[in-house]
């Protein structure tokens, strides 16, 4: 059996030490040592009890030897145990101290990974807006020129080959307008501008530009009218609309496609209903991922990219708005967006549903100045209006335009111009100057290649319209009726 070493008692000396009291420290020097007191007392019960267990383990091997030389063969057994065991711990050390520098290094990989995307990203988005002038103008170009054409007089297939196209320039026009709403989407530089504002201000502007899509595609487009007023950013949630309503048109072979509102109590949704293909429940929500195509659901007539749905999902999370979808395959499908109510101002009448719709039967010529520095714009703009049935006065300049009008004794329904003009003009500088000259300021239509959002709510503050290059000549269209049934 083991025995303890007795204990010592203590001594006077000790005992007198320990009863003396000693002299107090200064409230600092007393505050910096008592963190430290705490620390070696905590270091030696910490010890205390590392030599108590070894202690216990070398009575116990000793018990079961009961000899010295069992006492040294226990001490040896102890020492190399906590060799291996400081061993262990420095191996651990390393392999942590290497997994800390891999971390380091990947952290810092990452980070060199992410600058370098936003630089690329931001070439991209700089390349677009760069390149976008230089590729909308000849296309605006070749659109209205085809636009002016007139097929009647054409043998059938030449006709059909005009058609063609007009579709496929149309498509390229949405391709390109597409990546330019994506290189925004990433850049980061949309802010929405939130508007009280009729549902029906947005639906009557651009559902008609589809009627003659839809016709070409052999397809009944109806819309119901709302008077409800809604919250939001207009702009943006027109282009969420266009994407639904040329989504439906896109993938529905024959049928037809109903837009409409339903007043929830959180909300108006709006919805566009289609006869389509439809949509497996699987795939609804991978649907709105960019470059999704359902596997095995073809591809429609002039189909894009995969990039319509992912618009309107970024731009509804952007302006929180809650999208829905249902669909049944081989009957159809329906998509919508719910937007907040909207306050009407007190003193202003609501608009009347369906009243734009009845307004376009009571049209008449309209006088047109067309303002641009580009000839191929005002030949192909000036064609097309004149096949519409409308007087164009075309000019480079403001200048020409009103010695135009005096000369022929005309005064100007509608002027349409540029917005960078030669010498540095603007096209509203242009169109006050045309406004200028005459008693009653007409309607104005601004025509550019920026898609800044802020040059299109500063025009339209001032009263001015913004139609973006290529033109939507659906849109332009639509507009100018509702002029001439005034």
């Amino acid at each position: 059996m083991s025995r303890k070493p007795p204990s010592r008692p203590r001594t006077k000396a000790k005992a007198k030490a320990k009863a003396k009291p000693k002299p107090k420290a200064k409230p600092k020097a007393k505050a910096q040592a008592e963190p430290r007191a705490r620390r070696l007392a905590a270091e030696n019960r910490a010890l205390r009890k590392s030599v108590v267990a070894l202690m216990e383990r070398v009575e116990r091997a000793v018990d079961d030897q009961g000899s010295a030389f069992s006492w040294f063969q226990a001490a040896a057994t102890l020492e190399e145990t906590v060799r291996q065991r400081t061993q262990e711990y420095e191996r651990l050390n390393q392999r942590l101290k290497r997994e800390l520098e891999s971390r380091r290094e990947i952290e810092l990989a990452l980070k060199q990974a992410k600058a370098q995307a936003e630089l690329a990203n931001q070439s991209k988005t700089r390349f677009l807006a760069a390149a976008s002038h230089d590729l909308r103008q000849p296309l605006s170009s070749a659109l209205l020129f085809l636009e002016s054409v007139d097929t009647d007089a054409l043998g059938g297939r030449d006709r059909d080959y005009v058609h063609k196209a007009q579709v496929a320039l149309a498509s390229v026009s949405n391709l390109l307008g597409t990546l330019l709403d994506v290189a925004r989407l990433d850049s980061g530089s949309i802010e929405p501008q939130y508007a009280h504002f009729p549902a029906a201000t947005v639906l009557d502007r651009i559902v008609p530009e589809f009627e003659g899509v839809a016709r070409a595609a052999g397809l009944a487009l109806s819309y119901v009218a709302s008077a409800a007023w809604v919250r939001s950013d207009m702009y943006l949630l027109e282009t969420v609309l266009r994407n639904l309503i040329s989504n439906a048109i896109r993938y529905t072979p024959h049928g037809r496609v109903l837009v409409g509102c339903r007043r929830r109590r959180d909300g108006l949704e709006i919805q566009v209903h289609d006869t389509g293909i439809g949509i497996a429940a699987e795939h609804l929500d991978a649907i709105f991922a960019a470059h999704y195509q359902v596997p095995g659901g073809g591809r429609a007539r002039a189909a894009g990219i995969g990039l319509g749905l992912s618009i309107v999902d970024r731009i509804a999370a952007l302006l929180s708005l809650e999208r829905s979808v249902r669909s049944t395959p081989g009957r159809g499908s329906m998509f919508a967006v719910r937007v907040p109510y909207g306050r009407a101002p007190a003193r202003l009448a609501r608009p009347k549903p369906g009243e734009s719709a009845a307004a376009g039967l009571r049209r008449r010529p309209l006088a047109i100045a067309v303002i641009d520095d580009d000839a191929g714009i005002r030949q192909g703009l000036a064609a097309t209006l004149a096949k519409w049935g409308h007087r164009p006065v075309v000019a480079a300049t403001a200048t020409d335009a009103v010695v135009q009008f005096i000369g022929g004794d005309l005064t100007p329904d509608l002027v349409i111009s540029d917005y960078h003009l030669a010498g540095g003009i603007k096209g509203d500088a242009a169109i006050e100057e045309v406004r200028r000259e005459f008693d009653r300021a007409p309607p104005a239509v601004v025509m550019t290649s920026d898609p800044d959002p802020r040059l299109r709510q500063a025009l339209e503050a001032r009263g001015l319209t913004l139609l973006a290059k290529p033109l939507n000549l659906a849109r332009l269209r639509a507009m100018i009726e509702r002029i001439a049934a005034q």
